[in-house]
């Protein structure tokens, strides 16, 4: 593993990030192909957006309101 080990931290991990997910795409696709690529991209589909929104809210009802005093439970 020393070699490989190596190999990552003098030529892939100086590359900047978008380089780095491609070529880990480029390995990833080598040992598994498929009929269909992998999409990589930064859009959101709708199902994502919804999502986060359930999930952030759900998130906000646990969190204690960050305006209200902690002691007194007045804002």
């Amino acid at each position: 593993m020393g070699k490989i080990q190596d190999l990552y931290d003098t030529r892939v991990r100086p590359m900047p990030p978008a380089e780095r997910l491609q070529l880990a795409r480029l390995i990833i696709d080598d040992l598994a192909p498929s009929e269909k690529p992998l999409d990589v991209n930064d859009d959101w589909s709708d199902d994502d957006l919804a999502d986060l929104t359930a999930y952030s809210a759900q998130t906000r009802k646990r969190e204690p309101d960050q305006k209200t005093d902690q002691k007194t439970g007045q804002g």
